[in-house]
């Protein structure tokens, strides 16, 4: 009776609105989307969990190690895919480290704002690598061999992955040094200054290189240099060909550029959510 009696007060009003158009104050609130959806607490930093992982497919349940019956994280979402550079996964971090959470589904911007807060019970999920990059999700079967992939369909998401809090949280890049570009960083928001492109132009075509092949869908790795240090490791820009932007002209100049540090098999990886996460404005230096 409840919902009928609701439904009536909204006709009758907008009958009101529809004869009265003159009375109507047009001005309104945006309504908030983010609502809190669990009252799970974190009992276990995400620096904990990656920590609990061997090197191989991992099945979280209680750990003896912690003495927890269960496993429970919380951290700020910092990815976006609403550009298409990540797929079907988000980026969390707390202030202990940060992880990728696979999630098998698309156009996950519309959940997960960035510096949405979330909560992510572990139990029954799956610590797992690709190259090097320790990831969290669930696990398929390719060809015989078991590998970690995304938790499958909303019903299973909701079992596992919860909003908290209806305020986003403004997360501040890491400043990147060579002494920082480390696994301890991986999956985090970070930030590279006075720094280029190393090769701009195409010695075939002699025109300026585009982030990725967004014609064939290619992905395509760009060497950041740096103008006054010099990392440990190879650092590249990272651009997917499904990405918006990847048709667009690289940025030829010097500057800042952020991102998240991914990581694959000795190459540390830089992948920014959009354009505006570049600003090369400076002349180069030279290398």
């Amino acid at each position: 009776m409840r919902k009928v009696a609701f439904i009536l007060t909204i006709l009758t009003a907008g009958a009101l609105i529809i004869s009265a158009p003159g009375c109507v104050d047009f001005t309104y609130d945006e309504v908030e989307p983010r609502v809190d959806s669990t009252t799970l607490v974190a009992n276990t930093t995400i620096a904990e969990l990656k920590a609990m992982y061997p090197g191989e497919l991992y099945q979280l349940n209680e750990n003896t190690f912690f003495q927890r019956d269960s496993i429970i994280i919380e951290g700020v979402v910092t990815s976006d895919d609403k550009e298409g550079n990540f797929y079907k996964s988000i980026f969390i971090q707390d202030a202990t480290g940060a992880i990728e959470l696979k999630l098998n589904k698309t156009s996950l911007y519309n959940d997960y704002k960035r510096g949405q807060k979330i909560v992510v019970y572990c139990n029954g999920l799956y610590l797992g690598d690709y190259g090097g990059q320790i990831q969290l999700g669930s696990i398929y079967n390719n060809n015989g061999n078991w590998e970690i992939s995304g938790l499958e369909g909303d019903p299973i998401i909701k079992m596992h992955v919860f909003k908290k809090g209806k305020q986003l949280v403004d997360v501040a890049p890491l400043a990147m040094t060579p002494a920082l570009l480390t696994q301890v960083n991986i999956g985090k928001l970070v930030k590279f200054d006075n720094v280029q492109i190393k090769d701009t132009l195409s010695p075939i075509t002699d025109t300026t290189y585009t982030y990725a092949d967004n014609i064939n869908k290619v992905t395509v790795n760009h060497t950041l240099v740096a103008c006054s240090q010099t990392y440990p490791s190879t650092v590249v820009l990272r651009t997917s060909g499904y990405a918006r932007f990847a048709g667009t002209t690289i940025a030829t100049k010097n500057g800042t550029v952020t991102g998240i540090l991914t990581y694959y098999k000795g190459t540390y990886q830089l992948l920014m959510r959009d354009l505006n996460d570049i600003n090369f404005t400076n002349d180069r230096c030279q290398q």
